[in-house]
This record gives structure tokens, sequence and C-alpha cells, in this order.
């Protein structure tokens, strides 16, 4: 019987352990990277929050940014009418991604991605 309750013992340790050890290794940050998309050479402003940290950006289509965090946060406007824009948000962790278009007529994008959550929308 002492055999048996000290094998249950060293087995709940080992999973209480690989349970802390999961949650504090998904908790790290992780590379984010968020791709400009949409019509070629059309130029765009933005800010892109990563953990909260804001970067304000410039530039035109196609342009890629690469940040690292737990969680990264977009807006992207178009800075002449028409030429659609749009924004891919991928996490390395989990493989997770967020991404929209706007069309045409829109003035731009927002997305959100976090280990736990993701939004994307046009305004």
């Amino acid at each position: 019987m002492k055999a048996g309750k000290k094998i249950l013992i060293g087995i709940l340790s080992l999973i209480v352990i690989f349970g802390v050890g999961l949650f504090v290794w998904a908790q790290q940050p992780t590379p984010f990277t968020i791709a400009v998309t949409g019509q070629p050479g059309l130029a765009f402003t933005g800010v892109i929050k990563a953990d909260g940290a804001a970067m304000p950006v410039s530039g035109v289509v196609p342009t890629n940014y690469v940040v690292t965090g737990r969680s990264v946060d977009c807006r992207f406007r178009k800075q002449q009418v028409g030429g659609a824009l749009g924004v891919c948000v991928r996490m390395r962790y989990l493989n997770g991604t967020c991404s929209i278009t706007a069309p045409e007529t829109g003035e731009g994008v927002c997305a959100f991605l976090s280990l736990h959550n993701a939004d994307c929308h046009t305004f």
C-alpha cells in the first residue's frame, strides 16, 4: 500500500509541475508578424501596440512588421481615397491568426490578437 501511495504522489507531483511549467511558458512573450496588405503602393499610417507599448508607423502596401509580446493591437488608416487596405496578424505561438481587409470605400482596419483572444474589424 505504501508503494502505491508513493507512486500516486509522484504522478500527481509531475502533473502539477508540468501544469505550472506550461502556464509559465504560455505567458512568455512571443513573436507576432503584422502584414499590411491591399492595393500595392497604397500609403497608410497607423499604430502597433505590443503589450500596450505604442509604435507609430507609416509606409506603403505591402509592408511587414515583427514585434514581440503577449498581445498585439494595431490600427491602420489609408492616406488616400480608394484602394483596399488589409492587415494580417500572425502569432508564432499556437499559429494564431487575425486577418481582415477594408473595402475601397472603407477608411482602415483594426486587429487585436493575444494568447487568449482575437478581434478584427474595419472602419
